[in-house]
């Protein structure tokens, strides 16, 4: 066996440290988010460490998984001849564990949020894992599609799992540094130079350049990844930018389309079971926006709708008679934050896949002050139709009007949440909803 063979190479060091310090740093911070939701002033810090913890939990077990096949294609150095054949047998043991552990306790973690249930509470608790804000980590094996009794006791056992896994690798640490350390003091045979850089090692030949080179970027990519870690657990966000214009993915509004089509008169519903003859106007989309906010772990957000239409019928003259139908695509609602952005389509809040838009029809008018007005009408959101009222004000100035108004919305009686969030402990049970309209006389 050559110098050289004698080291683990810098793909199974690097890989081993990263894996290391991830898992220790990982179960603490679990201890921590359970204790910290239950207070309001670290609740926001919490909800954003527990994508913090799936995410790195995530990349613990994609990095175990090639570790074990790296360790496969690339056996590591003997054990020194000097080991009595117990001390062989427990170092053979303890390795063995740390692997079944580097991919068990992951993987259990992954498998429990995939039921979608809190066992704390004892409901589901529908939160998508946002791997570090880029995209949605899907659930596994359909575990949250499950009646809720099997999601239970699944989620049950896995927590439990989990949990006690944790302890396990504390247990296994504790030990494997103890058995390092007897190698580096008593035996002095060089072991744990093996996998500590500049340690000796026993090797008889030095370290190269391109594999100094290797555990340098190494090592700086753990230290960066490390750093980014602790910053995005300190600084979570305080609140979604303002008016949540900034990298919600809004569309783009061109010349050609920023006004919407004209609606006509036959195409609008009538009005006190009359037919329309007010005046009908056209909206102009690029100047007009329906947005949406409240509050989630106590941190204000505000979002929006990108894509909706409204087809208006108004007359200040003829409020009898006048009527409008906003139809908004629940798809295209954002509010720059990802965990927000990817719980909002999901069946939970606005199922988008089976009611793809919220109707609001206000076929009553009234006059409330000069330029002030109130709609009333019914507003579909999912399987629910209730009453909103909707106070506006109103300017029409020639044949371009701009109108403003805002309503609040119950999740109660919208049903959005309503599992997971019953009692608005995280998200505000009332939403604020903000509508801006510019539009131009059609006819």
């Amino acid at each position: 066996m050559s110098a050289r063979a004698q080291r683990y190479s810098v793909v199974a060091i690097v890989l081993h440290w990263a894996i290391a310090i991830a898992i220790l740093a990982m179960i603490p911070l679990g201890w921590w988010m359970g204790d910290a939701l239950e207070a309001p002033e670290t609740r926001a810090q919490a909800v954003a460490a527990f994508q913090l913890h799936k995410s790195i939990g995530l990349t613990v077990l994609a990095l175990s998984v090639v570790r074990v096949g790296w360790r496969l294609m690339n056996p590591g150095p003997a054990l020194p001849d000097t080991m009595k054949g117990w001390e062989r047998a427990a170092a053979r043991a303890t390795h063995g564990l740390f692997y079944v552990l580097m991919i068990a306790m992951p993987l259990t973690g992954w498998l429990y949020v995939s039921t979608a249930w809190s066992v704390d509470d004892g409901r589901p608790l529908e939160v998508p894992t946002v791997y570090f804000g880029l995209f949605q980590a899907p659930h596994l094996f359909g575990l949250s599609a499950l009646p809720e009794a099997s999601r239970a006791t699944i989620a049950s056992v896995l927590e439990f799992g989990h949990s006690k896994m944790a302890w396990g690798a504390l247990v296994l640490t504790a030990l494997h540094i103890g058995a390092a350390l007897k190698h580096q003091l008593v035996d002095k045979d060089g072991v744990l130079g093996r996998m500590v850089p500049g340690a000796p090692d026993g090797a008889s030949a030095p370290a190269g350049p391109a594999r100094t080179f290797g555990l340098l970027a190494g090592f700086l990519a753990i230290g960066v990844a490390a750093a980014a870690a602790l910053w995005a657990f300190s600084t979570p966000p305080a609140r979604a930018p303002s008016g949540a214009e900034q990298s919600i993915g809004s569309e783009e509004t061109t010349a050609e389309d920023a006004l919407a089509p004209p609606p006509t008169a036959d195409s609008l519903p009538a009005a006190n079971g009359a037919h329309v003859t007010v005046a009908v106007w056209r909206v102009d989309r690029g100047a007009s926006s329906i947005t949406f906010s409240g509050t989630h772990a106590g941190v204000p957000f505000e979002g929006r709708f990108s894509r909706w239409r409204a087809d208006i019928a108004f007359s200040a003259d003829d409020l009898d008679h006048s009527t409008a139908v906003v139809t908004v695509e629940t798809a295209s609602a954002s509010d720059g934050v990802p965990l927000h952005d990817n719980s909002l389509p999901q069946e939970e809040w606005f199922d988008v896949t089976r009611f793809p838009t919220a109707v609001f029809h206000a076929a009553a008018f009234r006059e409330r002050g000069e330029r002030a007005y109130e709609a009333r009408g019914a507003l579909t959101i999912k399987d629910r139709t209730f009453e909103v009222r909707l106070p506006f004000t109103l300017s029409i100035s020639g044949d371009r009007a701009v109108m403003d108004g805002s309503a609040t919305i119950s999740r109660e009686d919208a049903n959005l949440g309503m599992r997971s969030d019953p009692d608005a402990e995280y998200v505000s049970e009332d939403i604020i909803v903000r509508v801006h309209v510019e539009a131009v006389r059609a006819q």
